[in-house]
């Protein structure tokens, strides 16, 4: 006689007798014991049956085909080094808390928040003389003094991120006399040429990498 879900090989009582009787069961038994409920070692455990109350170990593997996640609200946000990289909800506003074990605020109300140190300042290098940009440059405003002709040269185009933005700025004045020269890298073209002169007086223009060959003056 055969058992539905783990398929065991079972004596029949009054039939089976002596050794084949015994081996049967220790078969069993054997079964019974390296059984885990995946397909063929038992039946399926139902989502109502499972009662989990610690922590789950994924063991580096990813939770995968999930319909939505649904997080509880704690009533302040989750800081030190025992909450450090989690997402979750505060007070119904999203965070994360970094590595370092900071909350970091992501929502407010129905809007995303927005750091004043990455989204609404910006890095600003005064310019004095020639430059030559290195692709670890951080800086994002080049105010620049034309009290005398300047030349600019761009990093490779490939060896910073697609999007890479230099706002160029006069701040002088006398662009018109003392031009500001804008050069490629390598062989690099800068709306299709190998430099952009730039001779407004206290203008601006901004040039952006696309990741590959190519700078934009906008």
């Amino acid at each position: 006689m055969a058992t539905n879900f783990l398929n065991l090989d079972l004596p029949t009582v009054s039939v089976t007798i002596g050794p084949e009787y015994a081996t049967q069961n220790n078969t069993a038994f054997e079964v019974i014991d390296e059984h885990d409920h995946s397909s063929g070692k038992g039946k399926s455990i139902p989502a109502s049956a499972l009662n989990i109350n610690d922590n789950i170990n994924f063991n580096s593997n990813n939770a995968y085909n999930l319909l939505q996640v649904k997080l509880i609200s704690n009533l302040s946000p989750l800081t030190g080094a025992a909450n450090a990289n989690s997402i979750y909800i505060s007070s119904g506003d999203l965070y994360y808390t970094n590595s370092s074990g900071s909350a970091v605020q992501i929502t407010d109300g129905g809007s995303v928040v927005t750091s004043a140190g990455a989204l609404q300042t910006v890095e600003v290098q005064s310019i004095s003389s020639d430059v030559i940009i290195a692709p670890a440059d951080t800086f994002v405003f080049l105010d620049v003094d034309t009290t005398a002709a300047r030349s600019i040269t761009l990093p490779l185009a490939n060896a910073v991120a697609g999007g890479r933005i230099y706002i160029i700025k006069d701040k002088t004045g006398s662009a018109n006399t003392y031009n500001i020269t804008v050069n490629r890298a390598g062989s690099d073209l800068i709306d299709g040429d190998t430099s952009f002169v730039y001779d407004s007086n206290l203008g601006s223009f901004w040039v952006i990498g696309d990741g590959d060959s190519n700078w934009r003056i906008a």
